[in-house]
């Protein structure tokens, strides 16, 4: 590659997450001969612009056509782990400043300085292809300066979605309970257990609210007759001699 070509570099600032997993799928099938937008067609307008930049900025595709490089076939011939030392030949390659930086103990500030010299970018642009080159290089295991920002989990890729917060349920009016153990099974009912004398327990589940069963007469008088039965039962003196 000639030196007009090396000084041409923009690197790349969209998320390299997404560029190195459409890297890794490129392996599932037969590499084809060029790279078009028909191969991204199920990723958004931004991972479709993440993943061509990088390819281009790498001289991975080449030409109008975005023909496959050497370069991008052996990325993909290898596995997850035989990628890694090739990503670090990229970074060694396309960063020298930025590792030189890194292996000085270089600061934050100083990379900072070396994107808009090197590369002429400022402001958000600057540092998120800075991020890009941070990301890479753990990637890759090329150390980075102590100095240098530490990423945080899920920046440079898709954002992680947070967990959506499921509000409790308010729980129904108890029935009347057993003395036995009463436990509210979060469905607007309960689980009433009484232990048994021979050992074990038995376990009655309402699952129906007390407003409810107050609507049905014969449903409410039949699960108010078997917990009367466990609060007898319950309240029994204990059978000391057994079975005669």
């Amino acid at each position: 590659m000639d030196s007009s070509q090396e000084e041409a570099f923009k690197p790349p600032y969209g998320s390299f997450r997404t560029f190195w997993a459409f890297v890794a799928s490129l392996a599932e099938k037969p590499l084809p001969p060029r790279i078009d937008r028909s191969m991204l067609d199920s990723k958004s307008g931004t991972d479709q612009l993440a993943i061509l930049s990088a390819l281009k900025a790498f001289v991975l595709v080449a030409g109008e056509d975005q023909r496959v490089q050497p370069s991008l076939t052996a990325l993909v011939k290898a596995d997850a782990e035989g990628r890694k030392p090739l990503l670090a030949e990229m970074l060694h390659r396309w960063y020298p400043r930025q590792i030189a930086i890194s292996d000085e103990h270089g600061t934050e500030k100083m990379l900072l300085e070396s994107f808009e010299k090197d590369f002429d970018l400022t402001g958000d642009t600057r540092r998120k292809a800075a991020t890009w080159f941070l990301h890479a290089a753990h990637e890759s295991g090329v150390p980075m300066s102590s100095h240098f920002p530490k990423l945080r989990p899920g920046q440079g890729g898709a954002s992680t979605p947070r967990p959506r917060r499921v509000p409790k349920k308010k729980s129904s009016p108890n029935l009347p309970a057993a003395s036995g153990d009463v436990k509210n099974t979060g469905a607007g009912g309960d689980d009433y257990t009484v232990k048994l004398q021979a050992g074990g327990t038995v376990t009655l589940r309402v699952n129906v609210g007390h407003f409810a069963l107050s609507r049905h007469k014969q449903d409410r008088e039949f699960v108010q007759g078997l917990i009367d039965a466990l609060t007898a039962y319950e309240s029994s003196p204990d059978d000391k001699g057994g079975e005669s």
